[in-house]
């Protein structure tokens, strides 16, 4: 049994202009409104989730009746929208080394130089 103020992982099952149809792992539906997907304006809503798309929504309300769910995307911290809060479920990080910016901070000291000088002339 799903409680408002949740956060679960739903199954894209159906697109429409105004909204996408989930269905969560119990079997439960769910409706994600075009207003509940982001504050902009969506000219194609299947930029933001297509058949089969797995999406991680917020409860708002649950239906007393049949038990169907109205979620929202934008209302998911960007962090559990991609549940990077479980390190377990992380995605692999991008390792770097000093020696991938090595060209940068060679060149850094130019920079600078330069823009200070450019500041300078326009004086």
């Amino acid at each position: 049994m799903h409680q408002i103020g949740e956060l679960i992982v739903g199954k894209v099952t159906g697109v429409k202009p105004y909204a996408l149809f989930l269905t969560f792992d119990d079997g439960t539906q769910g409706l994600l409104h075009i207003s509940e997907i982001s504050d902009e304006f969506i000219r194609d809503i299947e930029k933001y989730g297509t058949f089969g798309d797995e999406i991680r929504v917020k409860v708002l309300s649950i239906d007393k009746n049949n038990g169907f769910l109205r979620v929202s995307y934008k209302q998911v911290d960007l962090a559990d929208r991609y549940n990077t809060h479980d390190n377990s479920k992380k995605a692999n990080p991008i390792e770097t080394s000093e020696a991938d910016f090595a060209p940068l901070k060679e060149r850094l000291p130019e920079w600078i130089a330069d823009t200070l000088k450019k500041a300078k002339e326009e004086k």
